[in-house]
């Protein structure tokens, strides 16, 4: 009915007298210059009128000349500005038909109101007729001068002191983005900024158009299928912390940023690991390309960490664990030159961490790459702290066939002479989360051996560096690790042989440390006291 309704009065219009017709189109024009209310009931009359003529052609041809006047006159109220504005707004919402002569009055009017020297209400309107104007401006984007003069205003108003023009202006790259994409390049360096500073400080209104602007250059690049997408090669790495800083708000707080975050993060992990699995295709052997992939793996290591910190957000690691680790896997398998091996790694304990049991399916497969990360000296110490991960995540899954193996290469790195002491500390650790890990299973295996090392390799040594408080404390947390993992009667009986000493390694410490080695020292007298309190009890 309304379309019907509205149809006919068209009908009515058009076959009105002619003279008729103009003499209320110049009123209407005129009215742009009288009160407030007048003013704003003429836009949207004209807009009317407008949407009924422009089709037609031959009916009111000087419309956009006559509102273009209105812009570049000298002497011209600034309230005429603004309402001249205006009804350009509602004339573009109400048609979609602009031949490039009218486009071009019409940002050409646009250009005009948005000069520095315009008061806030003619610029404020000069930014929304902008940006409804935009869908009928490819001609003008098509022309790299005209693209970049368009640009520069859309620019100069994102970083307005007006909230209102920022927020217009940054609805205007939105659309732009999604429309002229191939036009985002320039400025290159001035884009990037304007819109993770609206991002990480501005008002919440204007972030959250910031937001939606990555989030369009996300979609059309998903679209186009491009693996090496300059906006995403370039911006991934700066672009991924502003976001993920934005979901740690106080809970409750701006609901719909944080939506539009979890909108996006997806879309982007999905292009990180799009871009690195080309960078691994290419099987380039070039340190640019190596870095790429270790700084891609830094972020995957990034995301699942932020994400998986919260309930909220944790489902979208768990929903993409499967991609993230086939990915991790081909970088591990291909980077024993380097190339983001130890990133790589260190991703896969955060996804460990992330996934918890579920992480299980993974390991076959990482096995050799755990394996050779303890052969290889310099990749120690980020394996160590990998496994440690994986026993927390998995408990005694991880024991057959693997835990075997993964023992004997820790004990043999404690006795080795090259291993750099440094990673000693990490390697107790690591022993003390896998004994937590497998309990009993671990009194039956690797207690006596393990004992037998601490007392004759690494304690000693440890009065011999007294002033290594992390080595101290790692010994000590690994007694108590294994005190509490290995519960069982039986574990008990075996570790009464070393209780002695035992005793007095945590009275040394007591005597000569301060700080954390001495809480260390403290955990371990109170882990022991359970032990032999148990026994006691048994007997």
């Amino acid at each position: 009915m309304l379309v019907e309704a509205i149809a006919k009065a068209g009908n009515l219009w058009v076959s009105m007298d002619t003279v008729i017709k103009s003499q209320i189109k110049d009123l209407l024009l005129t009215t742009l210059a009288s009160s407030s209310e007048a003013r704003q009931a003429s836009s949207q009359v004209i807009a009317k009128v407008a949407s009924v003529e422009i089709p037609l052609k031959q009916y009111w041809p000087d419309l956009f000349q006559s509102l273009l006047r209105n812009m570049t006159q000298q002497g011209i109220p600034a309230q005429v500005k603004q309402s001249t504005l205006e009804t350009i707004c509602y004339v573009c919402q109400e048609t979609s038909l602009l031949v490039n002569h009218e486009v071009n009055n019409v940002i050409r009017a646009v250009l005009r109101g948005n000069l520095p020297s315009e008061p806030i209400g003619v610029r404020l309107a000069a930014t929304k007729a902008l940006l409804n104007v935009l869908g009928f401006a490819q001609a003008n984007f098509g022309n790299e001068m005209e693209c970049r003069l368009i640009m520069r205003v859309v620019y100069r108003a994102a970083m307005s002191q007006e909230v209102e023009i920022r927020e217009v202006a940054f609805q205007c790259l939105v659309s732009i983005a999604s429309k002229y994409y191939e036009v985002l390049g320039w400025p290159y360096g001035e884009l990037f900024n304007i819109t993770l500073k609206a991002i990480n400080g501005d008002v919440h209104s204007v972030s959250l158009q910031a937001i939606a602007f990555w989030n369009s250059i996300c979609d059309v690049e998903m679209e186009l299928l491009q693996a090496h997408s300059d906006f995403i090669k370039y911006n991934i790495p700066h672009l991924i912390p502003i976001l993920l800083e934005s979901l740690e708000g106080e809970e409750g707080q701006e609901e719909d940023k944080v939506d539009a975050v979890m909108n996006i993060i997806p879309k982007l992990l999905s292009q990180i690991l799009k871009k690195l699995g080309h960078t691994l295709d290419m099987q380039i052997d070039d340190g640019r390309e190596k870095q790429q992939a270790s700084s891609l793996c830094g972020l995957l290591q990034l995301i699942v960490e932020k994400l998986s910190g919260t309930d909220k957000t944790k489902h979208l690691v768990l929903q993409n664990a499967d991609a993230i680790m086939t990915m991790l896997l081909r970088v591990l398998a291909t980077s024993r030159g380097g190339g983001g091996g130890g990133e790589a790694m260190l991703a896969t304990g955060a996804l460990a961490c992330a996934t918890g049991p579920a992480f299980e399916k993974y390991v076959p497969e990482l096995f050799k790459h755990l394996q050779a990360g303890l052969e290889n000296f310099e990749e120690c110490s980020i394996t160590v702290v990998v496994v440690g991960d994986i026993c927390r995540a998995i408990d005694d899954k991880i024991l057959l066939p693997f835990c075997d193996q993964i023992m004997s290469l820790l004990l043999k790195n404690l006795q080795s002479d090259e291993l750099p002491r440094s990673v000693k500390p990490l390697i107790f650790s690591c022993i003390r989360n896998i004994a937590l890990a497998i309990g009993v299973h671990f009194s039956e295996r690797y207690l006596t051996p393990i004992l037998v090392e601490i007392m004759q390799g690494a304690a000693g040594e440890v009065c011999a560096q007294q002033s290594d408080e992390e080595l101290r404390k790692s010994v000590l947390e690994a007694y108590s690790g294994i005190l509490q993992g290995c519960g069982d009667a039986k574990a008990e009986v075996m570790m009464m042989p070393y209780a002695q000493y035992l005793l007095q390694f945590i009275d040394l410490n007591a005597q000569t440390a301060e700080g954390v080695v001495v809480q260390a020292a403290v955990a371990a007298t109170g882990d022991l006291a359970d032990a032999l309190d148990k026994r006691q009890s048994s007997c």
